[in-house]
């Protein structure tokens, strides 16, 4: 089992690497990114508080966990990364389509709601 910090990374690396080979998806190609490129990017975007050195220790633990590897000086997520990545997908999807679908207007009732002075 992995603390959600760890899991959050995890996914985010996941996401990442979706994002960045969709362009090669009809190409022998990958697109990868390094430990340090990975870091500043969850860095610049702000979605975790914790330092340079904290995520690089993070990123450590999920080495020793055999979840991503460090190879050729990028990182890949392992068969049992990914497993665990696509479990928490699994769990988070409800979650995730219900709030794309809201956020589009796609939830219809059978009425209008109603509305009153606050």
């Amino acid at each position: 089992m992995i603390s959600k910090k760890h899991q959050f990374i995890l996914y985010a690396l996941m996401k990442y690497l979706k994002k960045i080979n969709k362009k090669f998806e009809d190409k022998p190609l990958e697109a990868s990114v390094s430990k340090i490129q990975f870091i500043k990017l969850l860095r610049n975007l702000k979605i975790v508080e914790k330092s340079q050195r904290g995520l690089y220790k993070n990123l450590e633990t999920l080495e020793k966990k055999k979840l991503i590897q460090y190879e050729n000086r990028f990182l890949k997520l392992t068969e049992k990364g990914l497993k665990t990545v696509n479990e928490k997908e699994e769990e988070l999807y409800p979650y995730l389509k219900l709030i794309v679908n809201i956020e589009k207007g796609k939830i219809k009732t059978s009425k209008s709601p109603q509305t009153y002075f606050k």
